[in-house]
């Protein structure tokens, strides 16, 4: 199995196991994946997807991950290059699921999940320490983490043609989660994510594509309580902002947009253009389009009948040009929450 693992950690490879034989339908998974930066990933996950009739659909999510030189730059938009540190970021989730189908097209659930935080010295030797640079007032929770009880719900609208490689139609995703710290009781929050994508064919084909995407990240806490930086919306990297480095930008809201036209130039494979708008700011007054960050980019992908299996983009920015390889597509298929559940 070869993949992107999160947090700027690149391309990682491992087995997996997976099963979709079982009685009544479920689902096994089992994996593990190592990537050339040393950061490990291991997800164990039973999915029962077509319970009542294929009204309803359950799953069981365990994952434990380690990432030993995750990027941080400071706080906020404001944040600059040349103070750029890391930190490593360990966490293990453990998570249920229960979701229903009121149309072939439209779902909606509830999850509950337990989730184990540790935050450590970086071993990137070409970087200060998160924690040597910047003070626990500028990042919450870097001299304690804490364990969270995550309790959400959410609703996803998916009316594209082809889910695996989409020409038309639209996926919108909404999400609430509360947060309650189990352990310190100083970051008690909520969060509200909105993702929508929409596709546009530019002829009967597939061969010209116009897809439109934006995503928000809403935090929501009392005076007296702090998202912890490790847990904040981040700007930057593969998928959004692609002219800026992995975790470029954190704080405790996001917007990111993106419109992407792609074509075909031989069999299976296709040119695109993009362009990606986006920021991060503290205040919930502050969502609208002021003071975005902008980034512009060209990309070749590959696709076998089916999703993309490769793509290379190249993205520039203010702070210079940054170039992905990544074996998945920019825009996301389906929400993680839902993996294994069709």
């Amino acid at each position: 199995m070869a993949g992107g693992v999160g947090r700027g950690g690149g391309i990682g490879f491992g087995p997996e196991y997976l099963r979709r034989d079982l009685p009544g339908g479920a689902i096994l998974r089992a994996a593990a994946q190592l990537s050339f930066r040393a950061y490990q990933t291991y997800d164990l996950r039973m999915a029962f997807p077509q319970l009542a009739g294929g009204r309803l659909f359950t799953s069981l999510h365990s994952v434990h991950r380690n990432y030993p030189r995750v990027n941080y730059y400071g706080p906020g938009a404001a944040s600059i290059s040349q103070n750029r540190t890391d930190f490593r970021l360990e966490d293990t989730q453990f998570t249920g699921l229960i979701g229903f189908r009121l149309t072939p097209r439209l779902r909606l659930g509830t999850s509950l999940g337990y989730l184990l935080f540790n935050v450590g010295p970086g071993t990137d030797l070409q970087y200060l320490n998160t924690e040597r640079v910047f003070t626990p007032a500028q990042t919450p929770g870097i001299d304690q983490q804490s364990t969270f009880v995550r309790n959400s719900a959410f609703v996803h609208l998916d009316y594209r043609d082809d889910k695996r490689s989409p020409s038309r139609g639209g996926n919108y995703f909404v999400e609430y989660s509360r947060y309650d710290d189990r352990k310190l009781n100083r970051h008690e929050f909520q969060t509200l994510e909105l993702e929508l994508q929409q596709y546009i064919p530019l002829s009967n084909d597939k061969d010209r594509v116009i897809a439109l995407r934006g995503r928000s990240v809403l935090s929501f806490r009392d005076t007296d309580q702090r998202v912890p930086f490790y847990l904040q919306p981040i700007l930057g990297g593969a998928r959004d902002m692609r002219g800026f480095r992995t975790s470029r930008f954190y704080d405790d809201n996001l917007m990111a947009l993106t419109a992407e036209y792609s074509w075909q130039t031989f069999r299976h494979t296709y040119m695109a253009l993009f362009i990606d708008a986006g920021k991060v700011f503290p205040e919930l007054p502050q969502w609208n389009l002021t003071g975005m960050q902008h980034t512009v980019g060209f990309g070749v992908r590959i696709n076998n009948r089916g999703p993309v299996s490769a793509r290379l983009d190249v993205g520039f920015s203010r702070e210079g040009a940054r170039v992905w390889l990544r074996l998945d597509s920019a825009f996301r298929a389906a929400p993680a929450i839902l993996a294994d559940i069709p």
